[in-house]
């Protein structure tokens, strides 16, 4: 009798204790895929998404960006070397001719990635020339912030991201490739005017950018059809560079893959990266917290080569099209001046 009392509550303890294991379980299965559920489930279906035609005019499409009164900056307006600007009522002009503003002897200048500051000034990355340039607000004056490193001129600036105290991440990839790797990404200080090279041996590295929480830099490596993402440490190095998506080798289901180009990139206010690609005319929405692609979109066409958001739209500028669609995702993107749109 007394030995059915002592197995008794070790049996029941055991019981309670599997039980137990199992809900835990459940409960971090569910979590995860509660997580994941509510990063996919916020964004429309792919197929539900059209891109729809708002501007027209670009020699060569890209670098959109908003200042905080809702105008639309976009590159090479009515001719290589101008920034165009739209309203929000859609009145289109030329914002600057950098060729007047900025000019070189004996060369085009032409900008990129364009980026708008906490002072809404314009940040340029001018490819043809190799600057860094920040363009006042009126458009009427320029400054060079970058064009050069440790005496050596920058090979070709190309795009950029900031963070939220001001700083200038940017990539410079001209003459480099998969057989070439020199390129270079850099960071300008905006407090004391100090350029800092974050990483060079790259093959062509691209669009960059900065992830919400300040932890995450995210930089895409054209030549190898990749994304590479880097934690940043609290006194502004980078550790633990890893593949964010090899693109050319996407281990899923229902996702388009190939040797397919990286461009630039843009965070939404949920930590979602939206990359721009060359190749395909799409639009992929990656989760970088597992690396997975969640959602492929139409950019509008060929050659698309870099996206923002505004009211809810994400604009994307398609080179093949000189043109810059919208698409209407209903999700806002992460300001990076520090406020909501």
């Amino acid at each position: 009798m007394s030995q059915h009392y002592t197995d008794q509550p070790e049996t029941v303890l055991s019981q309670t204790l599997t039980t137990l294991s199992l809900a835990f379980l459940a409960f971090v299965f569910l979590a995860g895929f509660s997580a994941q559920a509510t990063a996919e489930d916020k964004l429309p279906a792919a197929d539900t998404v059209k891109p729809q035609l708002y501007a027209t005019g670009f020699e060569f499409a890209e670098g959109p960006a908003f200042d905080s009164k809702g105008n639309l900056f976009v590159v090479n307006y009515r001719g290589n070397g101008n920034i165009g600007r739209i309203t929000p009522d859609g009145t289109a002009s030329v914002f600057c001719d950098l060729n007047k503003l900025v000019p070189v002897e004996g060369q085009l200048v032409r900008a990129n990635g364009l980026k708008v500051d906490r002072k809404g000034r314009l940040l340029a990355s001018d490819i043809a020339t190799g600057r860094l340039l920040r363009i006042a607000a009126d458009g009427k004056s320029a400054e060079v912030l970058a064009d050069q490193w440790e005496g050596k001129p920058m090979n070709g600036v190309n795009d950029m991201g900031l963070d939220l105290a001001g700083n200038v991440y940017f990539t410079d990839p001209e003459g480099s490739s998969a057989k070439k790797p020199i390129g270079s990404f850099y960071r300008y200080n905006d407090k004391t005017g100090k350029i800092d090279r974050l990483g060079t041996g790259l093959a062509y590295p691209n669009g960059i950018a900065v992830s919400p929480d300040q932890k995450r830099l995210c930089l895409g490596e054209s030549g190898h059809f990749r994304v590479l993402i880097f934690d940043i440490k609290e006194d502004g190095t980078l550790s633990n560079r890893r593949i964010l998506v090899d693109f050319a080798k996407p281990a899923q289901k229902d996702v388009t893959a190939g040797d397919f180009i990286p461009d630039g990139m843009v965070f939404d206010a949920d930590g979602r990266l939206y990359v721009a690609m060359w190749s395909t005319g799409q639009i992929n929405v990656i989760d970088i917290d597992s690396g997975r692609i969640i959602r492929q979109y139409d950019a509008g066409g060929e050659k698309s080569t870099n996206c923002h958001f505004h009211g809810g739209y994400l604009y994307t500028t398609v080179a093949a099209k000189e043109a810059v669609f919208r698409l209407k995702l209903g999700v806002e993107g992460f300001d990076y001046n520090g406020k909501k749109e």
